[in-house]
């Protein structure tokens, strides 16, 4: 970072680590321990790089710049057990999520990484984008959403066709079809320039 600032003073970095939501399904003070153990772990890399944490390491504020965070529906679950069900109680609203990462670290974020598979891709995006109008709403700097991944893609363990993009894997002519539901809600949220596609 120093010698990219070196040669370009205006140079942005962003750090982006999953954000995450873990609970204890028991009022069990181990488990509840262990829960809170982990969600804590989220923030290990950027307190390492402000040298909040392991200092020896040579890492200071200056070295935050933009929070960037990764959410997608599998981002909230109990401890050693399955995943929040959205709109369950503990399940944790995303606003409120950004909120205590700026409360932390002062500095503005990003979601980095969004998206959900197949008919869930459009109310997901309108669910992020509604909780990051929100979390604005309440005074965070929250500079953006990153829509990835931007393209449907095979499988990573079974070669299987994933439904996540906007677009659609091409045909022989080379054109991809479009989610249309998933653009409509782009469209209706393009006025607030929050949302890039990568």
């Amino acid at each position: 970072m120093e010698a990219i600032r070196d040669v370009e003073p205006r140079a942005r970095f962003i750090t982006a680590e999953p954000l995450i939501n873990v609970v204890s399904p028991t009022d069990d003070p181990q488990l509840q321990a262990d829960a809170e153990i982990y969600r804590q772990a989220q923030f290990e890399a950027f307190d390492m790089l402000a040298g909040r944490s392991s200092p020896e390491l040579g890492g200071d504020d200056r070295y935050l710049d933009l929070i960037g965070v990764n959410y997608n529906p599998e981002n909230q679950w109990w401890i050693r057990g399955p995943t929040i069900p959205f709109g369950h109680y503990a399940y944790r609203p995303l606003s409120d999520m950004l909120a205590d990462v700026h409360e932390r670290y002062g500095r503005p974020a990003l979601i980095s990484e969004t998206g959900a598979e197949g008919s869930a891709r459009p109310s997901w995006l309108h669910y992020v984008l509604s909780e990051v109008a929100e979390a604005r709403n309440q005074g965070v700097p929250v500079e953006g959403v990153c829509l990835y991944p931007i393209l449907d893609y095979p499988g990573w363990d079974n070669g299987r066709h994933c439904r996540v993009g906007l677009l659609g894997p091409a045909d022989p002519q080379g054109s991809r079809p479009v989610c249309e539901r998933t653009a409509v809600e782009l469209r209706r949220h393009a006025q607030t320039a929050l949302v890039t596609a990568c």
